[in-house]
């Protein structure tokens, strides 16, 4: 059964900001691309603003089920780092995908800082991040991994920003050493919050 058109032109404007950029990709475009009519477009979204922000919803979640399932198989930091390390080579090297890095962070910087109504997703979206990895934090300490004055949040914006900076990094230099150093420094992050 084809998708519905809604669906149809969130798949193929996820697809098309990915690849070719907001900016570079117009509603005719993903009309065309999608199959369907001009008026239905106009039917789900009012403008490419509105669908903007449900493909950076879209994006949010793909990336909170990716993070959700690297946590979920984490049940040591050892765990994470190695979850972590696989996940990340499996999306650089895989055969099956055109990967940039994470797609909020390459469409976060499409647009300027604070830019309405984008910014307010971004941020929703990363707020969903830090909860994920709190929760996980927070067992390890539970289980005595991490010693118990760890804070959780500080550890997991480090997590994110170490990931998102060695992405980042890597897109801008297409040098895979910063993929193999954020390894370490995850490991090293992560040792300075371990039992002795």
């Amino acid at each position: 059964m084809k998708p519905s058109p809604k669906l149809r032109i969130l798949e193929i404007a996820k697809n098309r900001f990915y690849r070719q950029g907001y900016f570079h990709t117009g509603i005719n475009q993903i009309i065309r691309e999608s199959g369907t009519a001009k008026a239905s477009f106009y039917d789900h979204f009012a403008s490419k603003q509105s669908l903007g922000v449900q493909v950076i919803r879209a994006y949010g979640v793909d990336v909170l089920v990716w993070f959700r399932n690297i946590l979920r198989k984490s049940k040591t930091p050892n765990d994470f780092i190695r979850e972590m390390t696989d996940a990340i080579l499996k999306q650089i090297h895989g055969d099956e995908s055109y990967y940039q890095g994470c797609p909020i962070a390459i469409f976060s910087c499409q647009f300027p800082v604070g830019e309405m109504p984008f910014s307010e997703e971004f941020k929703r979206i990363v707020l969903r991040w830090e909860s994920l990895f709190v929760m996980t934090i927070s067992k390890w300490k539970e289980k005595g991994y991490l010693r118990s004055h760890s804070n959780e949040m500080e550890l997991a914006r480090d997590l994110i920003t170490l990931y998102e900076g060695a992405l980042i990094n890597w897109r801008i230099s297409l040098n895979e050493d910063y993929i193999s150093r954020v390894f370490d420094q995850m490991k090293e992050r992560l040792k300075l919050e371990t039992k002795k």
